[in-house]
Parts: C-alpha cells; structure tokens; sequence
C-alpha cells in the first residue's frame, strides 16, 4: 500500500507540476535580480522600481485577484548586533540562550529581541522617506492599506516607528509572518499576556519576560486563536503562549515556504485591500518571494520590497458524492508537494536557510545536534558583498 500511494503521489506531481497558486509578474522590480547580485541588498531608487508607479498602481487595478505587497524588514535587532559583532563561533554558541552578558556590564536580551538603537534610527529613517518625502503616498496612490505584522518584538517597534502618520484601514498581529521558528531564542515570541505574578513567574516560553503583548504595545490588538484552529481562520495567533517555536528543530526552507503560501490564503480570503504592508523578516520575506515564483532577494535591516502578487483562479470540481476522502486528501498534497518542487526549483545551490554546523543541544554542553538550518534574520550581508566585490573585479580584468 505505501508503495502505491507513493506511486499515485509521484503521477499526481506530475499533473499538477505546472500549477502555481500565487504568481507575480516579472519586470516591474530590480529585486527580481537577485540572483545575478544585481542589485546588492539595500534601499533602492524608487524602491526598485523600473516602470513609473502610475503605470504600476494601474496594473495593479487592471487584475481583481492582485493585490501589491510592501515587504518591510525589521530594523536592526539586538541578534543580528551580536551576531556581526561576536562573529559566527561565538554567536552560534549563545543564540539558542535568553541573554549574553558581554563581561564588561552590558547584558543583552536575546530572547525575541528588541531593536538596538541604530535599528530604531533605521526604522525612522525609513519613515522620513515614506511619510515625509511622499513615497508612501507615491506607491499607494492613496489606496486603503492594510498593515499586517509579525508578532515578534522587533516587527511591532519598527512598525511603530516606521508607519508613524499612515492611517490604514486595518492592522493585523500575524502568526505566519514570523521568522524560522526553532532553536534561535531571538525567533521566539512573547506571550499576549503578561506573566503570572507569582514571585517566581514561569516561563511563557524559553525565557523568562516582565510584559505580554498587550502590555508592551498596546496599540494593536491580538486576536487568538486554539492552534487546532489553524486549518480555517482569519489574521490572528495560535494561543496566548508560543505553540510554534521548539528549542530542539529549526524550521526547514521548505515548510516555510508552505507558510508563506497559508498566509497568502488567508490574505486573500480576509483582506479586502489591494494594497497590504507587511512588517516581517529577512528569512520570512525570502519564502513569500518564493511562494510567488520570485527570486528569494534578501533585503537589509529596515528595507522595504515591493512585489505584485496575483492569485490563479481555482476551478471548481463538484466531488463525487462516491470519492474516498483519504484519496482527495492525497492528491491535494501532491499537488502542493509538486508546487513547491517548482518554486525550490533552480535554488538547491544557494544558501537560502541551510547550514551544516554542528549545533549544541540546549540541554547539554557536549551533545551536538543534528544538522539543521538555521535563520535567515542576520543583517550580515557579507555573501553578497564578496559576489559582488569578484563580479566588480571580474568586469575590470576584461
């Protein structure tokens, strides 16, 4: 039996290799480059854009299912601060702990960290440009937006920073829009509400915090689910507590694609808006890009992406009242199976969320971990800073 269900898996990919439930049109922005390290990581003249924002906010009327996503990246987190400033060795040795104490009488909080304060300039920054030089306004036209935010502390500061003067028509706290979950403390969140007030709190999650959600940034509101309510809901959280993050498994490239396409399905089943503002992650950002068939551009500290997304139109099938169900089941997994072969497809090469080091258990100084992979939050941009230092190179030998 197993072998005939893999069998009947391995022809319903076949039938479905071509079907993509989220696309994105190609030539509108030179973030869809990536892979030719043209362009480096940085904010870019007109936000990348390569056709004028009139002939961009048209075509985005032109299609129903098509709604224009402004992706921004956190501002620089306390994580990504240490982890440029330790270096790999030491920062993978304390990135899985809830403080580092730097022995000179600095602690930092690891634990769903916060902006440091050049994030916080980043992220103000940014908001000069939106709101004061009329960008936002520009790449909108003045379209109803919708915010959607990651519950992580980093995601709701520079939200808070960066659309400081925008007024959009909804906010939304977003589980799906998290960083990759697992092992890192950085990447774990908060409760919503604020610990119990015994004088020994327990732990809401892997480290220990004085203020839930609620208490800290008040001015959004967080709707929770039960977790087992995942398959059918609107924008929210999965429990008041952490449900998602595990201290022993690092989220894989391609379940966080999987992400990525749920949050769309909910985007377009609960937001109305053709324009949606997304304050997220680099990893995170880089698996929607994927999920709608564009190169997996990692952006820098508090940059922001524009992509167009369009939705395929589903035909409708009456199920036959006589069809097995655990059959329809399989062959809705092949075809999800056979779409993210495809959108992975070509980038089995490039360092997406993979890393082969050896990782030390939590729980003991000598265990090493299996292999795993680890986030794509670090504002290191060494990578594509040497492709881009050899093509320089490359050009001025010929």
């Amino acid at each position: 039996p197993q072998d005939e269900q893999h069998q009947h898996i391995q022809v319903e990919k076949k039938k479905h290799k071509h079907k993509h439930p989220y696309t994105s049109p190609s030539g509108l922005f030179i973030q869809e480059r990536a892979s030719k390290q043209l362009p480096g990581p940085g904010q870019h003249f007109s936000f990348g854009a390569v056709k004028e924002w009139e002939d961009i906010l048209a075509m985005l009327d032109a299609k129903e299912d098509r709604k224009l996503l402004l992706v921004v990246r956190h501002g620089q987190a306390i994580s990504n601060y240490l982890g440029d400033t330790l270096g790999p060795d030491e920062w993978y040795a304390v990135e899985g702990t809830c403080q580092y104490d730097d022995q000179k009488g600095t602690i930092y909080n690891i634990f769903d960290a916060d902006l440091t304060g050049l994030g916080q300039d980043q992220a103000k920054s940014l908001n000069s440009i939106l709101v004061g030089g009329g960008w936002y306004a520009k790449m909108t036209g003045d379209r109803p937006a919708r915010v959607i935010l990651s519950p992580l502390t980093r995601c709701l500061h520079t939200a808070t920073l960066v659309l400081d003067g925008v007024k959009p028509n909804a906010t939304n706290v977003e589980e799906f829009v998290r960083e990759t979950l697992g092992m890192d403390t950085c990447d774990a969140r908060r409760s919503v509400s604020d610990p119990n007030g015994s004088p020994a709190p327990q732990p809401q999650g892997p480290c220990s915090f004085d203020m839930g959600l609620a208490s800290a940034y008040p001015q959004y509101k967080y709707r929770v689910y039960e977790p087992k309510d995942d398959a059918d809901r609107s924008f929210g959280l999965l429990g008041d507590s952490d449900h998602l993050w595990t201290k022993t498994e690092r989220e894989r490239q391609k379940h966080q694609v999987k992400r990525a396409k749920k949050f769309l399905d909910i985007l377009f089943d609960h937001a109305p808006e053709k324009v949606v503002v997304v304050v997220t992650h680099s990893g995170f950002t880089r698996s929607l890009l994927l999920a709608v068939q564009r190169e997996p551009y990692r952006p820098m500290n508090a940059e922001l992406v524009p992509v167009i997304v369009d939705k395929a139109r589903r035909k409708e099938h009456t199920a036959d009242p006589a069809s097995n169900p655990q059959q329809l089941q399989l062959d809705e997994d092949a075809a999800e199976d056979a779409w993210l072969d495809a959108v992975l497809s070509g980038y089995e090469g490039i360092d997406l969320n993979e890393d082969d080091r050896p990782r030390r258990s939590s729980g003991s100084s000598s265990a090493i971990q299996q292999q795993r992979q680890v986030s794509s939050s670090s504002s290191s941009s060494h990578p594509c800073m040497l492709r881009r230092l050899v093509a320089r190179l490359l050009t001025l030998w010929r």
